[in-house]
């Protein structure tokens, strides 16, 4: 059968951004522990396995700052001992910020930051909720870093914490 135009699904940006974001890390739960505490020790010069990356997903400059941070983010959450990535489609970043005990205040001048202060402030919640090693949707953690998330991480939060209150109420 030809392929012709009709048949091609051309990858819209949320189509592509899922895909490297899945992609980075995947590559960094394949990497050996060294290769991991690289990227989450890395700076603005990267790490092989993040260069690795730009080069395989053809990132553009304009790009990598973010990428970078985010990789330097999915390395941080994955163990040095993984052999499979920390993604959980059904874990989004809101309801594990929320399960990790971020606050509603908290929460809310992250949501309010734009730019480069938004990437760090990310950056500074991840390396808070590391160490209770959570799995999650590395898909709305890229958006997130990218901006891209809307009121998706407030949704997932607040749905989470709704449900936790709930259940506290039925509880006790």
């Amino acid at each position: 059968m030809p392929d012709t135009p009709a048949d091609r699904h051309e990858a819209g940006p949320e189509d592509r951004l899922a895909h490297h974001a899945l992609s980075i890390a995947a590559a960094l739960a394949a990497a050996d522990p060294g290769g991991k505490a690289e990227a989450r020790r890395m700076d603005a010069a990267g790490a092989p396995v993040f260069w690795r990356q730009v080069a395989r997903l053809r990132l553009s400059p304009a790009e990598e700052p973010v990428w970078l941070a985010y990789t330097r983010m999915v390395a941080l959450l994955t163990p040095a001992s993984a052999t499979t990535s920390v993604h959980d489609g059904k874990r989004p970043l809101g309801a594990v910020l929320h399960e990790a005990g971020v606050s509603e205040q908290r929460l809310a001048r992250f949501l309010a930051l734009r730019g480069p202060a938004r990437l760090a402030a990310l950056e500074r919640m991840i390396r808070g909720i590391a160490r209770t090693r959570p799995r999650l949707d590395l898909v709305s953690l890229a958006r997130a870093a990218f901006a891209r998330d809307g009121n998706a991480l407030a949704r997932g939060y607040y749905r989470a914490l709704d449900t936790s209150q709930t259940e506290e109420t039925q509880n006790g």
